[in-house]
């Protein structure tokens, strides 16, 4: 085993409380740098994307920039996605969210630029790195799909009683498709407090079955009638991350398809596992199929990395 030179991870969390970034919430993400990145083997990559534990490790393999009349116009960036397990993901927020910060921190890119995001399994995203830290990206959303018949089945999973699902549940993807379960108010709070009695195994049945990258739970406020909560479960990265800190591209996925949000309006929206509060998004819905998602990151620094080749 011969450890590979010239690889650096970047680890940290996105989506945290722009007020207060050290106060824990995010979602922790691993990004990939460095001039041998793109020679790691497949191997290689899934020992790292396991090694660092996060729920997306990226792996920059390619960052190119395109240059206007008189100088660079913004960048692109070929990314690869990897979960805990080794499953590739199409689009992710919060690991495109910290790749453009340890990008922008290490001098590979610079901010105020736009930047074209694609990765392999087909996913793609447009970025912008604001003055303030934020990044917002811009995904286009899939038309919906519908799920029928699968009520009993969400009972048993969650242990709360469910509306009626008569109509069938939409599938909804900005490049990974979410299973998108809307619940009142009530159900959501008991919902969150019996999260650490999942049954995983159900849960994972129902995504196998349905295809589908996980299942977002949301609820409205009362009042506006807008999403404001969040619950969103993964079973593909294991039993231990069955519940997600944040999912961007769930939220941005039901925002763009909600009949009740007009283009143009801006959200925030607060993501929660069974402790609390885990992470703060900001999203806006465009024109078309179009919808903005972002948030802060912080970066908790670099550390070597040393995957082997055998």
């Amino acid at each position: 085993m011969v450890p590979q030179a010239g690889v650096r991870v970047v680890l940290g969390s996105a989506f945290v409380d722009p007020r207060d970034p050290n106060n824990g919430l995010g979602n922790p993400f691993a990004v990939v740098i460095g001039a041998d990145v793109a020679a790691l083997s497949s191997a290689q990559r899934r020992d790292l994307a396991r090694r660092t534990g996060a729920p997306e490790t990226v792996f920059v393999d390619a960052v190119r920039q395109r240059t206007g009349l008189q100088s660079p116009s913004g960048y692109e960036l070929d990314l690869t996605v990897l979960t805990p397990t080794g499953k590739a993901l199409g689009a992710c927020a919060h690991g495109f969210i910290g790749t453009v910060h340890a990008l922008t921190q290490t001098g590979a890119i610079t901010a105020g630029l736009d930047l074209l995001i694609t990765t392999p399994s087909g996913g793609s995203a447009r970025a912008s790195l604001a003055g303030d830290g934020t990044v917002m990206l811009q995904f286009d959303s899939s038309e919906p799909l519908i799920a029928y018949g699968r009520a009993q089945a969400l009972e048993e999973i969650f242990h709360v009683p469910l509306p009626s699902l008569a109509a069938g549940l939409p599938v909804l993807s900005v490049g990974s498709p979410k299973l998108t379960v809307e619940v009142a108010p009530g159900a959501f709070a008991r919902l969150q407090r019996q999260l650490g009695g999942l049954d995983y195994d159900r849960l994972m049945a129902l995504q196998r079955e349905l295809n589908v990258n996980g299942i977002h739970l949301f609820c409205r406020n009362d009042i506006t009638g807008m999403p404001e909560r969040a619950i969103q479960t993964n079973a593909y990265l294991g039993r231990d991350l069955a519940v997600d800190r944040a999912t961007g591209v769930s939220s941005a996925a039901q925002v763009s398809a909600d009949p009740r949000i007009h283009a143009g309006r801006q959200l925030q929206i607060t993501q929660y596992t069974q402790t609390g509060r885990s992470a703060v998004l900001t999203l806006t819905k465009g024109e078309g199929r179009s919808v903005w998602v972002g948030g802060a990151a912080s970066l908790l620094g670099h550390h070597s990395a040393h995957p082997c080749s055998s």
